[in-house]
């Protein structure tokens, strides 16, 4: 018996030491390295980093004025973060993304947002946790598809007044706060399908072209769907 026991203690040790090699070592990246690799015209894929400080893609080059009252800045090359921990403020406001903005399976401690924003590459947020508020407001996504599946957030999560010039996906996402849709036009079809709404949410004025597809989505309060132009299937 005790033989078999020490047996199933050094399987048990060289089990959790395989698995310990097979995770990838997280590095840790500042912000400010970040930008300036963007200011240069280049695009910035990482993975499994922790990114020290407060990310602002405001900061990534000049602005540009776009017309007499406001201006602009220009991020040029592709945005890719995987397996990544963002210890500050993530934000983007007044920024013209020109290339794909992903963030995959990222944890973001504090407040995410993204607001006037044009985007002519592909948005993809899936997998990611908000613990903090997540704004995305005013945007203008050219993509075919614009994901934001499987994601947790914790607090209020936005996408009020956006434009998505393509589908726009939520599956399966569970959203704890207050959620919004408000004023959101999407020319492909919005699919929500098994998706979580445990707060409050507002649908008021949203706009969809093709279908509004909540098939299995569960909502604890009622969902306000005032003046929406949506063919919405529950």
């Amino acid at each position: 018996m005790i033989k078999i026991n020490i047996m199933a203690i050094i399987i048990f040790a060289m089990v959790a030491a395989c698995n310990a090699q097979n995770t990838p070592k997280q590095t840790v990246a500042k912000a400010d390295e970040i930008m300036k690799s963007l200011m240069a015209g280049k695009s910035v894929q990482i993975k499994n980093a922790a990114i020290d400080g407060d990310l602002d893609f405001g900061k990534a080059g000049n602005s540009f004025p776009v017309n007499s009252v406001s201006s602009e800045t220009q991020v040029g090359g592709n945005v890719y973060f995987e397996k990544c921990v963002f210890k500050g403020n993530v934000k983007a406001e007044n920024v013209r993304f020109n290339g794909n903005v992903i963030f995959l399976e990222n944890e973001f401690q504090k407040d995410v947002e993204f607001q006037n924003n044009p985007i002519f590459g592909m948005v993809n947020f899936s997998k990611s946790v908000f613990k903090g508020k997540a704004v995305f407001a005013n945007m203008a996504v050219w993509a075919k598809n614009s994901y934001f599946s499987e994601i947790k957030a914790s607090n209020k999560f936005s996408l009020e007044a956006s434009d998505f010039h393509g589908d726009l996906t939520m599956m399966n996402s569970e959203f704890a706060g207050h959620f919004s849709l408000q004023e959101v036009f999407v020319q492909g079809n919005l699919q929500s399908a098994n998706a979580k709404f445990n707060g409050s949410t507002d649908f008021a004025m949203l706009g969809v072209l093709k279908r509004a597809i909540f098939k299995y989505a569960s909502f604890k309060n009622e969902p306000d769907f005032s003046s929406a132009k949506a063919t919405v299937e529950r």
